[in-house]
């Protein structure tokens, strides 16, 4: 029992513990903000990584685990992982993607000198890369996948797209909030994060997947209709490529 149950209706003693201790969802709620602190200070390290850096540390956790790390005490380093690889492949990647309407179109000459030439590099690089087949490590695509997704990029390039787009606003950056941070926590412990919608429940969703994935768990998510499977499933592909993950999609026959 703890010490609020316990002096719980003696209104002097329950307000006194109340004061001092907080009330529990208070204590749970700043236990979750020091999780998120401790993502915040991984955060530049992360984005110093390249992307081949970035997958590798996918193999690095689970060596670290079997080697008898805990999951839940790597979880700051496991989350600013992912929260660096969903901004990147879900969001900064999409100044090369050709979908993105006219009016919002990414413009190469706001970038800085040097970022510029970092940009024409990789335009370049992705026009001399064909798609890539369903296989391998693209299994789980209904088709072939654009270079623009999966080609490397300079770490100085997607810090020179965060300076224009400081905002975690789609289509160019997609940076998981800290709330969304807090979400994925709560789920990894086994626990609902209700979410309306709009608030991030298919970012928040592969936060968790991936740290169980570290375990080397086959992961599966639930949703309600067959639309939202494929179309979650393509939306955060890129995301799980990216940390070196294959994802499907599961379909009723």
């Amino acid at each position: 029992m703890s010490s609020s149950q316990l002096f719980k209706g003696i209104p002097v003693l329950d307000w006194i513990v109340r004061s001092t201790l907080g009330t529990q969802n208070q204590r749970m709620v700043k236990r979750y903000l020091k999780q998120v602190d401790l993502v915040n200070r991984q955060e530049e390290r992360m984005r110093a990584l390249t992307d081949p850096q970035l997958m590798a540390m996918t193999d690095e956790f689970r060596t670290r685990i079997s080697k008898g790390e805990k999951p839940f005490d790597l979880r700051p380093e496991i989350f600013a992982v992912a929260r660096e690889a969903m901004d990147r492949s879900v969001g900064i990647r999409n100044i090369f993607n050709p979908a993105v309407p006219e009016d919002v179109r990414f413009n190469p000459e706001r970038l800085p000198a040097a970022a510029r030439a970092l940009y024409e590099d990789a335009r370049a690089r992705i026009a001399a890369t064909p798609a890539a087949e369903p296989t391998g490590a693209f299994r789980g695509c209904t088709e072939p996948t654009p270079s623009w997704m999966f080609v490397d990029l300079d770490p100085a390039l997607y810090q020179a797209v965060r300076d224009l787009y400081p905002e975690s606003r789609p289509p160019f950056r997609a940076r998981p909030f800290d709330v969304q941070i807090i979400g994925g926590v709560v789920l990894s412990e086994g626990q609902i994060a209700e979410m309306k919608t709009g608030e991030g429940k298919t970012i928040v969703g592969p936060l968790a997947c991936y740290l169980a994935s570290l375990e080397k768990m086959q992961v599966h998510v639930v949703t309600v209709n067959d639309y939202l499977v494929q179309r979650d499933r393509d939306w955060t592909f890129p995301f799980f490529r990216a940390l070196g993950l294959a994802v499907g999609a599961i379909h009723p026959m």
